[in-house]
């Protein structure tokens, strides 16, 4: 893990110690670069023999491991090999050295004793989340390199599609048309009885549309409690990069965003946080991924 972080960088490498409960002091190992001394000057200082310590630095570890798995994906390959296989050789190579110390590594990056099972509803919310969206971006990737998915399907059949994709990866978690708050959301993930993701899929017509209807829409199927949301954008323009900025930036405009992430241009997920209309308002992370298709 040491060596892995080395590849994350200290901006990507700090917030997954972040919350862990460890405190980093000055690091024993001073072999490495910075990242390698920030990982040293939390790791050092773990004892490794408390199994309360060991579970939380697990976490971590697990936190890592999702983010370095965007970085290998995003990072470019001059054998042109699909970043998915070169995640997946990697992932074996990690999984060999936990192996050694009885640890198996899931398909969801969580770490656990050799025939541990641990229920997902025990992963943090954002955790979860940001699962569920990784799930959402690679079906569109699919989607898109096979136009007949899609040709002259309706927003339901489309949705149906990135049902099954979630469905798969959660257990069958994933609902559609479920009732939530003022209506019925398009996607609805539930674990633990707790809400983690909701989506409400749209066909691009127009930005006036999206900005009157999609957003009011969405918000109306959000609860106090729901602080996860995504659009599944689906544009059938000839150029459906002008029509991404369009949605960004009605998001980015919208009276109700407070804040909007740094474009995620090469994954084509564009983040933002809106505030809801309430007496005591709450905010919701909201993602836009977008598809384009025939």
């Amino acid at each position: 893990m040491r060596d892995i972080s080395a590849q994350l960088g200290p901006s990507r490498l700090q917030p997954c110690w972040e919350g862990s409960g460890f405190t980093s002091g000055p690091p024993k190992d001073t072999s490495g670069a910075q990242s390698k001394n920030l990982f040293s000057s939390y790791a050092d200082y773990i004892t490794w023999s408390d199994a309360e310590q060991v579970a939380r630095a697990l976490g971590v570890f697990e936190r890592m491991l999702r983010v370095y798995r965007g970085v290998v994906e995003k990072s470019y390959s001059p054998e042109g090999e699909p970043p998915q296989q070169r995640w997946a050789k990697i992932l074996d190579e990690v999984r060999r050295e936990f192996a050694f110390d009885g640890y198996q590594i899931t398909e969801s990056l969580r770490i656990l004793k050799a025939g541990e099972s641990r229920p997902d509803h025990e992963m943090a919310d954002d955790q979860l989340y940001a699962e569920a969206l990784r799930v959402l971006r690679h079906a569109r990737n699919q989607i898109e390199r096979l136009p007949s998915v899609t040709r002259e399907k309706g927003e339901e059949d489309i949705r149906d599609v990135l049902l099954v994709a979630l469905g798969a990866a959660f257990a069958g978690r994933c609902t559609a048309e479920s009732l939530n708050g003022e209506g019925k959301t398009d996607l609805l993930l539930r674990i633990g009885d707790r809400n983690v993701l909701v989506g409400e899929c749209k066909i691009w017509h127009g930005s006036t549309k999206f900005r009157e209807e999609l957003i009011p829409q969405l918000f109306g199927y959000l609860t106090r409690y729901d602080r996860h949301a995504v659009i599944p954008l689906f544009i059938r323009e000839a150029r459906p990069e002008e029509i991404v900025a369009k949605a960004a930036k009605e998001l980015a405009e919208h009276p109700r965003c407070v804040s909007t992430a740094v474009p995620d241009h090469d994954g084509r997920q564009y983040n933002f946080v809106l505030r809801s209309v309430s007496a005591t308002p709450w905010d919701v992370e909201v993602a836009l991924i977008p598809f384009a298709i025939k």
